[in-house]
């Protein structure tokens, strides 16, 4: 059977996050907007989500294209939370599901 997680958490563009002390990531990525994290740049760099305790699960590249059709059509100006459901295949995790918390 493979391993399952289920991770929720704002979701950042990695891109932004190397730019961010960690004793502050949380507390900005409740503010990073969705324009920023559809820039060009941005997703070319992945995402990854931060939950309240400030930990950071880096999301594999191929959630980048679920992530920005959710950005897009979200009416959320910044702070977009996630629900990120993911399972081991081949001994990596990948996402299975993404959604708006």
């Amino acid at each position: 059977m493979a391993n399952k997680e289920s991770h929720k958490g704002y979701v950042v563009d990695i891109a932004c996050l190397r730019s961010m002390p960690v004793s502050e990531m949380y507390e900005r990525s409740k503010n990073h907007s969705t324009a920023c994290a559809l820039m060009g740049h941005c997703i070319e760099s992945g995402y990854g989500l931060l939950d309240e305790e400030n930990n950071l699960v880096l999301l594999d590249p191929e959630a980048t294209y679920t992530i920005v059709d959710i950005l897009k059509n979200t009416g959320i100006e910044k702070g977009v939370k996630l629900q990120v459901e993911r399972e081991e295949q081949e001994g990596k995790m990948v996402t299975s599901k993404v959604s708006v918390v």
